[in-house]
C-alpha cells in the first residue's frame, strides 16, 4: 500500500502554489459570512455535511468580545460540530486534540503516520477543492479509509467528522490572523494561523511515531509564544511518504513567506 501512497501524499511545489489562492479564497468567504448580533444570537454557516453531521462556524466568535480596543479580534469565529440541533458541547483545544493524537497513536502508528501526512498537507491546502465557488476539504479517500482500518472516531465522532472539524478550526486560525495587522500595525507572517495550527499538531505526530525530540516540540511552545510548528525542513524525514526532498522543501518554504 506505501508506494501506492506515496503518489497520492506526494507534496508537490506547483500544487503548493496553486492551492495559495484556494487559501486566500477561503478566508476571504469566511470574512464574509454575516455574523448574528452577540454571542447569544450567533448566525451559524454549515461548511461540510456528512454522516448525520454538520461542521461549521458561528459567528461573532467569542474573541470579539474584547477589552482590547486597539487590536480586536473582530473575524472570530465559533467552529462547531452539530448533529441534528445539537451541538457539541465542547469546543476542541490544543489539549484535547494532542490527546487524540496520542491514544489514536497508541492504536495504530501506521494510521498515525498516515494522519499526520493529512494534517501537513492541509497546512498547505493541497486537499482543497473550489466546488460550485466554495472551498471544500477532500482528504484522499484511499487514505482516510485507510486510517479507519485502525480507527473510525476521534473526539466522539466520526473520523470524516473530526478532520473536517480540524479544517474549520484551522480556517478559523487564518480568519484570526490572515486579515488583520498584529499589535505593530504590521502583517502577520503568512505561517499564522491555518499552518502554524495544523503544523502544530503534526509536529506532536513526529514526536509520537519517534521521528523528532519532545525537547523540539516544547522549545517550539517556548520560542513561538503557543504554537511549535514543524519545520518545513523535516518534513521528510518526519512524513516519508510525502516524499519531498530538502530541496523542495525550501522551495515550498520560500512559497509560503509573505
Amino acid at each position: 500500500m506505501k508506494p501506492k501512497l506515496n503518489g497520492i501524499l506526494r507534496i508537490e511545489k506547483q500544487r503548493v502554489k496553486e492551492a495559495k489562492l484556494i487559501r486566500e479564497k477561503s478566508i476571504d468567504d469566511a470574512v464574509r459570512l454575516s455574523k448574528g448580533p452577540s454571542r447569544d444570537s450567533m448566525d451559524y454557516h454549515a461548511l461540510w455535511y456528512g454522516e448525520g453531521y454538520e461542521v461549521g462556524v458561528g459567528k461573532p466568535g467569542k474573541e470579539t468580545v474584547t477589552k482590547n480596543t486597539i487590536n480586536p479580534n473582530v473575524n472570530d469565529m465559533w467552529p462547531f460540530i452539530r448533529k441534528g440541533t445539537t451541538f457539541e458541547a465542547k469546543s476542541a483545544t490544543f489539549e484535547d486534540i494532542f490527546y487524540e493524537l496520542e491514544h489514536l497513536g497508541t492504536r495504530s502508528k501506521y494510521s498515525l503516520e498516515l494522519l499526520g501526512c493529512l494534517l501537513v498537507r492541509s497546512a498547505f491546502m493541497l486537499d482543497h477543492e473550489v466546488v460550485n465557488g466554495n472551498v471544500g476539504y477532500v482528504p484522499p479517500e484511499i487514505v482516510v479509509k485507510e486510517i479507519l482500518k485502525d480507527i473510525t472516531s476521534m473526539f466522539n465522532v466520526p473520523l470524516r467528522v473530526f478532520l473536517q472539524y480540524l479544517d474549520v478550526i484551522a480556517l478559523n486560525e487564518d480568519v484570526k490572523y490572515q486579515r488583520r495587522l498584529n499589535s505593530k500595525g504590521k502583517a502577520y507572517a503568512k505561517a499564522a494561523g491555518r499552518q502554524n495550527n495544523l503544523l502544530t499538531c503534526a509536529h506532536l505526530v513526529a514526536v509520537l511515531l519517534g521521528k523528532t525530540s519532545i525537547v523540539s516540540f516544547a522549545t517550539g511552545f517556548a520560542k513561538k509564544r503557543g504554537v511549535s510548528p514543524l519545520d518545513t525542513k523535516d518534513f521528510a524525514g518526519c512524513f516519508p511518504l510525502l516524499d519531498i526532498d530538502k530541496g523542495e522543501a525550501k522551495i515550498i518554504e520560500k512559497e509560503t513567506e509573505i
